[in-house]
């Protein structure tokens, strides 16, 4: 079992979203920081307790799952794009460095690949974790606030792109009935809240 490796490497990729080590594109240092702060705990903390929950649930490798969600979103660090691609290949070399063996690092990038469920749809149930927990934490109202704070679209551009994000995401990424029925609420709650009108 990798329990210590895997528990090593998260708290390093929580250190370096707590210590980001290049600026986020257009951003100043203390906005970078600010920003890489939240987003391990708005999303990338969330996704975590998703995954594991589910790799448990639904007798996932817990390993490749841990692993795949604590680096889905490695290639935002870098602000590299598209972030699913690029991720997988870092995320592959980084555990190979590390020790990991080559069919779990595999199994890892091919999670990270199809974590966003664009080019590269998931099929297997740890792929389909991953994605579904990714989608998970944008149910909550504090992520549409983060994402209000950091976007450079016009207000209108914000409340219809993230009105896009959560049909798409509740629709499209989210692979279990139990966890869809876990958002519904908030998903009904959130779209009221983007569609009303005076």
């Amino acid at each position: 079992m990798n329990q210590q490796k895997i528990e090593q490497l998260e708290e390093e990729i929580k250190n370096l979203h707590f210590s980001p080590q290049i600026l986020k594109h257009s951003f100043s240092d203390k906005e970078t920081k600010e920003f890489f702060y939240n987003f391990w705990n708005i999303h990338i903390k969330p996704v975590l307790e998703y995954s594991k929950q589910m790799a448990e649930k639904y007798n996932a490798d817990k390993e490749a799952v841990w692993l795949g969600a604590t680096l889905h979103d490695i290639a935002r660090l870098t602000d590299e794009e598209p972030h699913d691609e690029i991720g997988s290949e870092k995320a592959y070399n980084l555990l190979i460095e590390r020790g990991f063996d080559k069919e779990l690092a595999e199994k890892v990038k091919s999670i990270i690949l199809t974590h966003r469920c664009r080019k590269y749809p998931p099929e297997t149930v740890e792929q389909k974790i991953v994605a579904s927990a990714d989608a998970m934490p944008h149910f909550l109202p504090p992520f549409y606030l983060w994402i209000g704070k950091y976007s450079s679209k016009n207000f209108e551009g914000i409340v219809e792109g993230n009105l896009r994000k959560i049909e798409r995401d509740y629709n499209e990424k989210i692979f279990f009935d139990d966890e869809k029925k876990m958002v519904e609420d908030q998903y009904k709650m959130l779209k009221k809240w983007l569609t009303y009108k005076i």
